[in-house]
């Protein structure tokens, strides 16, 4: 079942869209993020940031600082400082 995901930095939004899951590199170790998730708010460190669009295309981004994931009501929010996309 896909949920909402939303990825920005202060200069750019960079994926808006759906999801059928999301991994991303919290501050004590990686979260798996699935469809009706408990609300979550985290701090995230540099890493992978893994998320799968559609059966079997998974995209990866490479968050390069700090940042922030708020999950609330089938809905993800990731505010990064800067990224690079692999």
């Amino acid at each position: 079942m896909p949920f909402n995901v939303n990825i920005l930095t202060p200069q750019e939004k960079i994926f808006e869209g759906t999801a059928f899951s999301l991994i991303v590199p919290a501050a004590l170790g990686y979260l798996g993020i699935l469809a009706n998730h408990a609300p979550l708010l985290a701090s995230l460190r540099p890493g992978k940031i893994i998320y799968q669009e559609k059966q079997g295309r998974q995209s990866v981004i490479h968050n390069k600082g700090k940042g922030f994931i708020e999950v609330l009501d089938n809905k993800a929010t990731i505010l990064l400082e800067a990224v690079e996309k692999l």
